[in-house]
């Protein structure tokens, strides 16, 4: 799909709630939807790219003319494998769209109406591994870099390395420590070449992590902090980010999925002036579409912290 299309497709998106329910009133209207952005309205063929096939088991399946191959309409999607109706799955991810600070697994199952609450947590987790885009642009012009801390009493705590822009987007990432090996993984991966980067005085912000962005370390007191910090961007964010995990999950986020709830944060907090908070729900479906399918045995024994730093990762020296 061009970003022509994509765009148009994010415009029509119901804005309001009333407007969602007229416009996913029937299971038929969802499949409509979810065919316009994955084959742009037309199913093909997912063996031999063959554009005539016919509906089976009431248009969740399309058997090809030319081959015979089978094409589910959820398959190698988020969504493969569920047995749920599209109309639930769309009710699911607008609710939590809409909602500003989200909803906690709890909630979406008294509103879902599920028997289970590992139902909910599965599903809202699946949602949340949709929220990235692989091919997202990286923060540019100027950025500022920091960590800070998750957790407090009677918990572990964890390091989130946080990059900002002033008055625009996030990037947070769960972290086993700031060295320079991990620094440069975040920056090459969220930073912009081109980026002005702004950071505190600690030793691990140099050329070896940040390469050749132009950098500008600020060592400052905490007087001067209070006149003007220096990364204040990052600590606004890192600050909303544990108020937000206390007021919507109550602070019972584990290590091993913090990450997820780093990336739910800052798909909110990047969509903030969004205008017409439905629409986010668009981009949530368009990325169900191309995101990898995930079960939930795949999620609770495939998912590791600080998942975006892998332990062989090759270390800045050359080592490791």
């Amino acid at each position: 799909m061009s970003i022509a299309q994509q765009d148009e497709l994010w415009r029509s998106f119901p804005r309001t709630a009333l407007e969602f329910e007229e416009r996913f009133a029937s299971e038929e209207a969802c499949r409509t939807y979810w065919i316009e952005v994955r084959w742009n309205g037309r199913v093909t063929c997912q063996r031999c790219g063959g554009e005539k096939v016919w509906p089976l088991r009431g248009g969740r399946l399309y058997e090809c003319a030319r081959c015979g191959h089978q094409t589910s309409l959820t398959a190698d999607s988020l969504l493969a494998g569920t047995r749920k109706p599209f109309k639930a799955w769309f009710r699911a991810i607008f609710e939590i769209s809409v909602h500003r600070h989200g909803i906690s697994a709890k909630d979406l199952q008294r509103i879902m109406g599920f028997g289970s609450y590992k139902t909910a947590w599965t599903w809202l987790h699946k949602l949340r591994r949709a929220l990235v885009r692989p091919s997202r642009e990286p923060l540019s012009a100027a950025v500022q870099l920091d960590e800070g801390f998750i957790g407090g009493k009677g918990s572990e705590k964890s390091m989130v390395l946080a990059g900002a822009e002033p008055g625009g987007r996030v990037r947070l990432a769960h972290a086993e420590n700031n060295d320079e090996a991990t620094l440069k993984r975040f920056a090459d991966a969220q930073v912009a070449e081109t980026a002005n980067v702004t950071t505190d005085g600690l030793a691990s912000y140099n050329a070896r992590s940040l390469s050749s962005r132009p950098h500008d370390k600020v060592v400052q007191t905490q007087e001067q902090k209070r006149q003007k910090d220096a990364v204040q961007n990052c600590h606004w964010a890192i600050s909303n980010l544990k108020r937000w995990l206390l007021g919507t999950h109550h602070g019972a986020v584990s290590a091993k999925h913090l990450q997820a709830y780093l990336d739910e944060f800052a798909f909110r907090y990047n969509r903030r002036k969004t205008k017409g908070v439905g629409r986010i729900a668009s981009r949530v479906l368009e990325n169900l579409v191309t995101a990898k399918p995930m079960s939930m045995r795949s999620l609770i024994d495939g998912t590791e912290p600080c998942r975006l730093f892998p332990l062989d990762y090759a270390q800045p020296d050359g080592g490791g």
